[in-house]
């Protein structure tokens, strides 16, 4: 401590005469530019940093919630396709017990019309890795061997699609109750990244998935879905989780 106080009075003494002998006036003003100026801006970087961050974090919505230029129906072949991806994903996750369920577009799908939404072009499901006795590698390795193209990606998400000209998607999300306090969380560097936008919208009480599921009519199967149906929405479309958002003009 006392080495950082003669050091900062012997600069203090010493910059007068190491930049000549400016007037009393000027040397105000090097002082208060000096030791001051630069932290006003890094201040005000600080403050438009976090803004920017804040916005885009809590006014992100998916694809989901920008749906313009997107098609209100999904040819019958493309859908087929989806579904038959959807059925063979599902093998799957039975035959190593995965504790999976649906969710976002999905969920609504099943809910509302017991099929993917008309427009819907991906299927979504949630895994519950606390439960998870498969390593994740594994599955991807099963799903590869059925002939279809899985990576598992560092934001915590399974992506898979098929090998042929429509190219299906289907995203299983990981959660976690990674803190011990009964909310699921999304795992992987992206929820760091964007930690507002998943707290708020990708986070649920662990209730909500706590097995046994209920299972309902899905894509011609029963698929497990999470307790209380439409309460999970509240939670990952938080602003508008009782409307039904289609695309612009359908």
């Amino acid at each position: 401590k006392h080495i950082k106080t003669g050091v900062s009075m012997i600069l203090f003494t010493s910059l007068p005469h190491l930049l000549g002998q400016p007037s009393s006036k000027h040397k105000l003003r090097f002082y208060v530019t000096f030791w001051f100026g630069k932290w006003w801006k890094i201040l005000l970087w600080f403050i438009w940093g976090f803004t920017t961050y804040y916005h885009i974090n809590m006014t992100w919505k998916g694809w989901y919630g920008y749906m313009k230029g997107v098609r209100c129906t999904v040819p019958d072949d493309e859908l087929e396709d989806l579904r038959n991806l959807g059925r063979t994903v599902q093998d799957v996750l039975e035959s190593v017990g995965a504790p999976y369920f649906l969710l976002y577009g999905s969920l609504w799908g099943a809910l509302r019309v017991g099929d993917v939404l008309p427009w819907d072009t991906d299927i979504d499901m949630g895994i519950n890795k606390d439960q998870l006795k498969t390593p994740i590698k594994d599955i991807v390795r099963l799903l590869q061997e059925k002939d279809l193209s899985a990576r598992y990606n560092t934001n915590g998400v399974i992506n898979v699609f098929t090998k042929n000209q429509y190219e299906s998607r289907l995203d299983i999300m990981i959660f976690s109750d990674w803190y011990g306090t009964g909310t699921m969380h999304r795992i992987g560097w992206e929820t760091y990244f964007f930690s507002l936008y998943y707290r708020t919208q990708h986070s649920f009480p662990y209730r909500l998935v706590k097995p046994p599921l209920e299972r309902i009519d899905f894509i011609g199967r029963k698929w497990p879905i999470p307790h209380e149906e439409k309460e999970i929405m509240k939670y990952h479309y938080p602003h508008d989780w009782w409307k039904e958002s289609k695309p612009e003009g359908c």
